[in-house]
């Protein structure tokens, strides 16, 4: 079967779309066989602008109306630009694919009590898939997370199903470590059955870092290139111990955050204590980023023989050599660093992958949430199905396999 993902992260400057083949038999669970596209295609501008507004108006309580309806426009503009960043990969009409799997873009995620009165755990995420399945004509699977919240989970990590199907291995303990906006990990024990992986979120990875590349180059440069600007300084000491003392870091597993911790909010914080700390741009940015490192570190359980690592900050050499030395310090035989490249999981597309797989998944009829790593209940099916053109011909042959 071949089925393509759609995912935008944190960072919300684009979708990842993957084209994947996917081997699916009878009684086992599916497995990613080939990447056979893989590309990110930027938001419009006027997109990335108006999701970037709608965040901003999310947390202003005297306009809920004017929210609600940028949020609703909103949810079918970023079902029209994943439906064309599908159509840039893979043609118009999209031709061979037999399923989309659309994450869509997160604009809130409340797995946890916020004090508020009524709340409610839940989840949101953007980007109709009525629409996606209207351009291109095939059947889309989208809104993963609600499932597993349903169940009493936190509706993330989810990529660990991937981790767990592709990475684990019968002779070393592993942990697959994604550095994106926000650095997640899951931990694969040696020979591991699916009941014991546990995962989690571990803190920001990317995201402050960005938002100060931002502010430095008034948006011009959006991230760190290569580490170039954190490698110009060394990190201020009393910053890094003032960033480490994150309460959400002593919280214990399962857990998850996003932008509604981490975001522009908490940015401004962090700006505000390096101004008081007299630290310069490239001294905040190098702190950011050994923040990071060490915070992934401090992370890792022992008996670790290896860490795969995927996303945006795998390309960050200052970052990597931070969480070297890290490691280093922290076991007397530290983990190899190894990229997901190497067991057939490219570390830009790994997560878009996930998401072609979990489609299939779905379609199948089969739970693919990781509980342990989420907090669920127990197994559920993710994702909600929305019929194309082939819905019928691709149940089928589902059912025919």
């Amino acid at each position: 079967m071949i089925a393509m993902g759609l995912i935008s992260g944190t960072s919300m400057d684009g979708i990842d779309v993957a084209i994947v083949e996917i081997e699916s038999a009878p009684g086992a669970a599916a497995r990613p066989r080939k990447l056979k596209e893989f590309a990110t295609i930027p938001y419009p501008p006027d997109v990335r602008l108006s999701l970037l507004a709608a965040l901003a108006h999310s947390g202003a309580p005297k306009s809920p109306y004017a929210a609600a309806r940028d949020i609703c426009a909103l949810n079918f503009a970023l079902g029209e630009a994943f439906a064309s960043a599908a159509s840039v990969v893979g043609g118009s009409p999209l031709r061979g694919v037999d399923v989309i799997g659309s994450h869509g873009q997160t604009i809130y995620h409340l797995p946890d009590d916020d004090g508020a009165p009524g709340f409610t755990a839940s989840t949101l995420q953007l980007g109709e898939p009525a629409v996606i399945a209207a351009r291109t004509g095939v059947t889309c699977v989208a809104d993963f997370r609600v499932s597993d919240m349903a169940a009493g989970g936190q509706g993330a990590p989810l990529v660990p199903y991937l981790d767990f199907v592709m990475l684990r291995d019968q002779t070393e303990t592993r942990v697959a470590l994604n550095i994106g906006g926000i650095a997640n990990l899951t931990l694969l024990p040696v020979g591991c059955a699916l009941d014991a992986v546990t995962a989690f979120d571990i803190g920001p990875g990317n995201m402050l870092i960005d938002l100060a590349v931002d502010h430095h180059t008034q948006g011009r440069q959006g991230y760190d290139r290569d580490g170039l600007i954190a490698s110009a300084a060394s990190p201020d000491p009393a910053l890094l111990a003032w960033l480490s003392e994150h309460p959400y870091f002593s919280r214990a597993a399962p857990k998850t955050t996003g932008r509604e911790m981490f975001g522009p909010e908490y940015f401004t914080s962090v700006l505000a204590r390096a101004a008081t700390l007299g630290c310069s741009v490239e001294v905040t940015i190098a702190t950011l980023t050994a923040s990071a490192a060490l915070s992934i570190a401090s992370a890792i359980p022992s008996g670790v023989s290896r860490i795969v690592t995927s996303g945006g900050g795998a390309r960050n050499p200052t970052l990597l050599a931070h969480l070297r030395d890290a490691l280093g310090l922290r076991f007397a035989t530290p983990p190899i660093l190894d990229r997901s490249d190497d067991f057939g999981l490219p570390a830009d597309a790994k997560e878009a992958m996930a998401f072609a797989l979990l489609a299939v998944e779905c379609l199948r009829g089969r739970s693919a949430n990781v509980p342990a790593a989420t907090g669920a209940r127990g197994p559920a099916v993710l994702g909600k199905i929305v019929p194309g053109e082939n819905y019928g011909s691709l149940m089928r042959d589902i059912a025919l396999r």
